[in-house]
């Protein structure tokens, strides 16, 4: 852990998993290759599966940031936890959740095993996965914001 992350319970394994709403069956958050902590199949996930229905609140980009930059001090060690859940619904829309799920633990992949259907928005698996291995997902299949595609730290994608 770096010393700008000491202060950040986000990098703590153990408050991320106690802290985080179980929504997906059959998981587990881990350390993950790819990037920080990941979520792994515990039993094997069937094809076209349907792991998580979305729910939220509607809110505009700029109230959400809005929102953060108002509490972001007050809750210094958790605002990367508070402030992280979120799906791109357009350009202009978020779709929120209160609570971090274990949806915010699938990372990114080119190659994913899992995918977001709409109407009703859901979480499907690509094919069968394995126990112990990781969900992945391709964000670039979201409508993401350009100043989220535009990030230094999203040049990954």
């Amino acid at each position: 852990m770096s010393v700008s992350d000491a202060g950040d319970k986000t990098q703590e394994l153990n408050f991320v998993k106690a802290a985080t709403l179980n929504t997906i069956a059959k998981t587990d958050i881990k350390q993950s290759e790819l990037h920080g902590f990941g979520l792994f199949a515990t039993d094997l996930l069937k094809e076209e599966q349907i792991l998580y229905l979305f729910d939220g609140q509607v809110v505009s980009i700029s109230d959400y940031q809005k929102i953060e930059q108002l509490m972001a001090q007050e809750i210094e060690p958790y605002k990367n936890y508070i402030f992280m859940e979120c799906n791109y619904l357009n350009n202009t829309t978020l779709l929120v959740r209160n609570f971090r799920t274990k949806y915010s633990y699938i990372n990114h992949s080119r190659t994913p095993n899992t995918e977001i259907r709409y109407h009703p928005m859901r979480l499907v698996t690509l094919r069968d996965i394995q126990a112990n291995e990781e969900l992945t997902i391709d964000y670039r299949k979201e409508q993401l914001s350009d100043d989220y595609l535009t990030h230094p730290e999203k040049q990954f994608l």
